[in-house]
């Protein structure tokens, strides 16, 4: 997660409009918006002091949070005739305010908690001014005249049960008329004199002790009731003390205790002491004073604070819970109280959308699309944020699949409305309840959560195209993180189907009757889109036979692909004239809708060659030496007759 110079997490704000512009295709118009995704920026949350226990769940969209938090300071005495301490020089006015209240501590930090998380906050009181400490364990002020003031209560922030972060209370003045003695201790803040102890699993910040107060003498000596001790990163700081204490009456504080500060020392007289501050271990309260006059009690110690060693927590800072002028002095103790900046997830979509299968389109046909969204970073999207797909195209048409999330709205199988395609896994935040016979009591609490980093889904739907102009449509998709709107196109071309034919023979001269001629016709789509149904169609035939049907290997033929049909043919004697045999064909098929498409018409011709017939033998000039050969050849023709005969008589005789 990026972070600024200081450490602190830096603030993405999603500049996300109330709605996101639909991208119309070339001929469609823009049907619906939508701002499903991302989740809207969560707005600063922020308690005030004694605000008591609260569960914050960490809003949607959100991956972290910078948070602060104050521990309640110590409240002030109120003593009769007491100066102004605003105001030393002022006349004195019974019912004012004195002393110098301690102050809580001031711890910052990110911690790197996701949307649908829940923090258990506890936010602490500030002690009251005279009297009762303030909530998650401030002391009381010691019981009296001119009661001391109330210790503060300690903040507390924990994720899980587990204690993240705990800012202790300061500690409350004691109660009387010396100004500037008494004042309440500060929580512990890491200060030069006591910087952080490291503990098991954390580091403590010991608080420091409550002042001193003022009281009678006692053996010419000025008796000086001591400030209760800080809380310390192992056990509470130890209660004020009073020489002038004894078995029978006693003005020192209580010690502090885990998490609970002391008490400040009971006198039934005035200005008693200041109650110790709430912390991870309680300051101590002040000893009161024995006098009655310008005595002044001892103030309550700070508690203890406590910063976690947790992979939850980035850049911990701790300070003083003061106002700070603006030369940077440290004046009034603020008062309790929690602040949360809330982080949102800064991720970016990448996002491909392309065409499955061939590209191109019929009136009225189907185009399927596929489109792919990867977060690339660097934050996961959180429980909020999903991927919502905008597609002027894609309304009315089906969702198809959904590969990589869980979930989508509308679901697969579904029409697509004009808000677009929602995608997201569904999570579980608290499973459904039953009773013990297994009937559900209460339904489960689910969430919607994006992709996480580097994780892609894909999303494919198909898209009936009716009015179109014939020309290539482009398509727009477009899909919102929190750094804007990213889009991706896909263009489909209409279909321009057409079909070539080359039609030939395997011989170039016909010459006897009862030859074979194969006659072959190469069948060529020429166009855009697949075409189906093809046959080859003979045209007109000079032959006298009957010319077969052609025969083709295949019924389909994508683009550029081709096939080979054939048809063989016997000659006849009446095609043998010596003129061409001349045959033409035309190659068919149709559009994947059922469009007809048909090719040129292409021919093939064969010579046929004219049988020779022997001619008559001639009677003149001449004629005599005819006569005398035929009659020689048929005495020849009557000898091998006799031959054969006797041949046969003599192996009959055998």
């Amino acid at each position: 997660m990026p972070f600024d110079s200081t450490g602190v997490a830096k603030r993405r704000v999603g500049a996300i409009m109330a709605s996101s512009a639909l991208v119309s295709a070339s001929l469609f118009t823009g049907l619906g918006t939508a701002n499903a995704a991302p989740a809207a920026d969560a707005a600063p949350t922020s308690f005030g002091q004694a605000a008591g226990e609260q569960l914050v769940t960490v809003p949607d969209g959100v991956c972290a949070v910078n948070v602060t938090i104050g521990g309640g300071r110590g409240g002030v005495a109120v003593g009769e005739g007491t100066p102004d301490p605003e105001a030393p020089e002022a006349p004195e006015v019974p019912g004012e305010e004195t002393g110098f209240e301690g102050s809580g501590a001031r711890i910052s930090a990110t911690l790197n908690v996701q949307a649908g998380t829940a923090i258990e906050l506890s936010v602490g009181g500030d002690g009251s001014n005279a009297g009762i400490g303030g909530f998650n364990g401030g002391g009381d002020g010691g019981v009296g005249g001119h009661r001391g003031g109330g210790g503060g209560g300690f903040t507390t922030i924990s994720v899980g049960g587990d204690l993240l972060l705990l800012a202790g209370g300061g500690g409350g003045t004691g109660g009387g008329h010396q100004a500037g003695e008494g004042s309440g201790g500060d929580a512990g803040f890491g200060s030069s004199t006591l910087p952080g102890v490291a503990v098991e699993g954390g580091t403590a910040y010991p608080g420091s002790k409550g002042g001193d107060g003022w009281d009678v003498e006692k053996d010419g000596v000025r008796v000086i009731p001591t400030g209760g001790g800080g809380g310390t990163e192992v056990a509470g700081g130890a209660g004020g003390t009073s020489t002038l204490s004894s078995e029978a009456h006693s003005y020192d504080g209580e010690s502090g205790a885990a998490r609970q500060g002391g008490n400040g020392g009971n006198d039934g007289n005035l200005d008693t002491a200041g109650g110790g501050g709430g912390g991870l271990f309680g300051g101590g309260g002040g000893a009161s004073t024995q006098g009655a006059g310008a005595f002044t009690g001892s103030g309550g110690g700070g508690g203890s604070s406590f910063i976690a060693d947790s992979s939850l927590i980035s850049s911990p800072a701790i300070e003083n819970n003061r106002a700070m002028d603006e030369e940077g002095h440290a004046g009034r103790a603020e008062p309790a109280f929690a602040s949360f900046e809330w982080v949102m997830c800064d991720y970016n979509l990448s996002i491909e959308k392309k065409v499955v299968g061939n590209p191109v389109y019929e009136e009225g046909s189907t185009v399927r699309y596929a489109v792919t969204v990867t977060n690339d970073g660097p934050d996961v999207m959180a429980i909020g944020d999903t991927v919502t797909l905008i597609d002027d195209l894609a309304v009315g048409g089906t969702l198809v699949s959904v590969d990589g999330l869980d979930s989508s709205i509308p679901a697969a199988g579904e029409t697509i409305t004009g808000t677009g395609i929602e995608l997201f896994d569904t999570v579980v935040l608290q499973p459904a309840e039953t009773d013990d016979e297994g009937n559900e009591t209460a339904p489960a609490q689910t969430a919607k959560r994006g992709l996480v980093v580097g994780d892609s889904v894909t999303v494919t739907y198909d898209v009936v195209i009716t009015g179109s102009t014939g020309e290539p449509i482009t398509n727009t998709v477009s899909v919102a993180d929190r750094n804007g709107t990213h889009e991706a196109d896909a263009v489909v071309d209409p279909a321009k189907p057409s079909l070539s034919l080359t039609k030939s023979a395997d011989t170039e001269r016909a010459t006897a009757a009862g030859q074979k001629i194969t006659y072959s016709f190469v069948v060529t789509n020429t166009g855009n889109i697949d075409l189906k149904d093809i046959a080859v169609a003979e045209g007109s035939f000079s032959g006298k036979g009957d010319l077969p049907t052609p025969s083709c290997p295949a019924a389909t033929l994508e683009p550029s692909e081709s096939m080979t049909c054939t048809s063989v043919y016997t000659v006849v004697a009446e095609d043998l004239t010596g003129k061409d045999l001349t045959n033409t064909a035309t190659a068919t098929g149709k559009t994947p809708l059922g469009a007809p498409v048909a090719s040129e018409e292409s021919s093939a011709a064969v010579t046929t060659v004219v049988p020779v017939v022997p001619a008559p033998l001639a009677m003149t000039g001449g004629g005599n030496q005819l006569l005398l050969a035929g009659a020689a050849l048929l005495l020849l023709a009557l000898g091998g007759t006799g031959i054969a005969l006797a041949r046969r008589r003599a192996a009959a005789a055998k």
